[in-house]
């Protein structure tokens, strides 16, 4: 039997994303969006869900371990305006096959970059539950 040891509570959820590979030193995104999608939530990571592991050629979890200047970029359409994204750096922290999907698809953990008291996280929360006390329970631990 193993024991969780999240630092914070996740939520499930389907939220679409557009993954990008995000090359912090040269501010650039890498390539083509890869869609996505988050399977569980909190305010420090998720769990992506991607039919294919590759971005443009580059490995997703391996590309981003090799070099430290490169990120993950999730893009989140929640308004239907692609000009009002919600923009979230992250970096993969494990990569598996995702085993409980009937597809072949990848699931990989996500640790948000940006702070969990962020706008872009507060609004992701809100998204991501639906119950009012959920959203609570959720945040308790970072108010």
């Amino acid at each position: 039997m193993t024991s969780d040891k999240r630092r914070a509570k996740r939520v499930p959820v389907e939220l679409p994303v557009k993954v990008y590979l995000f090359d912090n030193k040269g501010k650039t995104r890498i390539g083509d969006p890869l869609a996505g999608c988050i399977r569980d939530f909190s305010p420090l990571g998720a769990a992506l869900t991607v039919a294919t592991i590759l971005l443009n050629g580059k490995h997703l979890f391996y590309t981003c371990q090799d070099n430290p200047d490169i990120v993950l970029e999730l893009a989140f359409e929640l308004s239907g305006s692609p000009e009002e994204d919600i923009i979230v750096p992250a970096v993969p922290v494990w990569f598996d096959r995702d085993l409980g999907s009937e597809k072949k698809q990848f699931a990989v953990g996500l640790k948000f970059l940006a702070n969990a008291r962020s706008p872009e996280i507060k609004i992701l929360s809100k998204k991501a539950c639906k119950d009012e006390t959920m959203l609570v329970s959720l945040w308790r631990k970072f108010f």
